[in-house]
């Protein structure tokens, strides 16, 4: 392994938020490092290929530098680009879709700007941490650094709610009070894997999950009931078992500790119901902006039939159902289903209907006619026997909600020979990360 120092200065940002310099001939990325920064960057050669790379000693700094707020930054690796100006933020996930599409769709088409938050931070609904022993034995919990599963304790992330945190605190101290084992990764023994906070829009209520190795808590009545007495916006407290040794944070099985299983936020004038399973908007302040502009691009009219597919708790869908004759909605989760089926009851909407199926299957078995279709798919995004099957169903409107704009250009490569893209909006839900929304419109082309 050899190291050299080169002074150096950044040319861009790459897809993860790392900046781009060129070194004899060398392309190496480092993080915290903006364009026109001058630094020394060490580079770290092993069996004479790049390893890593990183700066010693920057000389200067770009006008988009900030100082960041939190001190736990950039050590935690939940930000990735709190060291640039949220404006810039914005300005770099507009350009990072831009060049994706052109990169793996071969699109070189107009990217509108990223809509943004007035205040980015203090806007997540939903945290998910793990809980380890610190070196005084005592229960702790955070995120991990980037790249590793080296875990950062957390007092208060400032990108969750404060209920949240205020949770965390209480439940932390209720771990050690009860004397509930802390999971280790390493030896795979503790019964405490990760505490998982969802809280409401109006932060009136939260549902707390503990997700343990084995539902043998002793005295886990009595613990739910001191953190609802500590904390009284917790309507109810779940455990998710998961035993299995693997870096997926939930179990399969759900078990109900004291309370209610599930909370209820509004999205426009309809109320949802959010259990531990369910996939829910994770910034509550955007969830309206997100799916005003899929309803916006929709340009839905009455007598439509409605496909919402990846429909998770039919949130997307059931904001539509006033206006089209008919929602079918699609989700392979099954509690995600059941809060969708109660969503649309307890609103009074009776004509949507759900189904448990993959989106891929549901597609190849239907004979359907959809007027519009909305799709929201995983991070993976869809599969081409999917999107072969809208074009054949040739949908009037196609709306793409995308959560990662690699797999939406994989997508949409695959229907641009069917479609014309109307418009790419990008929208900023993660704050001083690399994540971004965008929602894409698509007009049938008639043959």
């Amino acid at each position: 392994m050899s190291k050299r120092v080169t002074r150096t200065t950044c040319i861009g940002l790459d897809d993860f938020g790392k900046g781009i310099v060129r070194i004899d001939n060398v392309t190496a990325f480092v993080s915290n490092l903006l364009p026109g920064e001058e630094a020394d960057v060490a580079t770290v050669f092993k069996y004479g290929k790049l390893d890593h790379a990183k700066v010693e000693k920057r000389y200067t700094s770009s006008p988009d530098r900030v100082r960041p707020i939190c001190p736990y930054y950039p050590k935690c690796g939940g930000c990735q680009i709190m060291h640039l100006s949220y404006e810039k933020q914005l300005e770099y996930k507009t350009n990072k879709v831009k060049e994706l599409l052109h990169k793996f769709a071969k699109l070189d088409i107009d990217v509108l700007p990223c809509v943004g938050l007035e205040d980015p931070k203090r806007f997540r609904n939903k945290v998910q941490k793990p809980v380890r022993y610190n070196g005084r034995h005592e229960a702790v919990a955070g995120f991990y650094e980037a790249e590793s599963h080296h875990l950062v304790p957390i007092k208060d992330c400032l990108m969750e709610s404060p209920l949240s945190s205020k949770i965390t605190k209480a439940l932390l101290a209720l771990i050690n009070k009860y004397h509930y084992p802390c999971y280790d990764e390493d030896r795979q023994t503790g019964l405490i894997r990760h505490i998982l906070i969802k809280t409401t829009t109006d932060q009136k209520q939260a549902l707390v999950t503990l997700i343990v190795t084995d539902e043998n808590l002793k005295g886990r009545m009595n613990f739910a009931k001191d953190l609802i007495h500590q904390c009284p916006e917790v309507v109810g407290v779940v455990l998710n078992i998961n035993s299995r040794k693997t870096n997926v944070i939930l179990g399969e099985r759900d078990v109900k500790v004291y309370g209610h299983t599930r909370i209820c936020d509004q999205i426009f004038q309809n109320k949802f119901l959010i259990s531990t399973q369910s996939f829910y908007q994770t910034n509550s302040r955007q969830i309206e902006t997100l799916y005003g502009l899929a309803i916006e691009f929709a340009q839905l009219k009455k007598e439509d039939v409605l496909l919402d597919a990846y429909c998770g708790t039919g949130t997307i869908g059931l904001s539509c159902a006033d206006k089209v004759k008919e929602v079918v909605g699609v989700e392979i989760v099954s509690d995600a289903v059941h809060d969708a089926i109660t969503n649309a009851k307890i609103n009074g909407i009776t004509n949507a209907h759900f189904y448990k199926d993959d989106a891929t299957n549901y597609m190849l078995k239907q004979d359907k006619k959809f007027d519009v279709i909305i799709m929201d798919p995983p991070r993976k995004g869809s599969t081409p026997e999917f999107l072969n099957a809208v074009k054949k169903i040739a949908p009037r409107k196609l709306v793409y909600v995308s959560c990662d704009p690699v797999t939406l250009a994989r997508d949409l490569a695959l229907l641009k020979d069917s479609f014309t893209i109307e418009k790419v909006q990008p929208v900023d839900m993660f704050p001083n990360s690399l994540h971004v929304e965008t929602v894409v419109c698509l007009q049938i082309i008639k043959k």
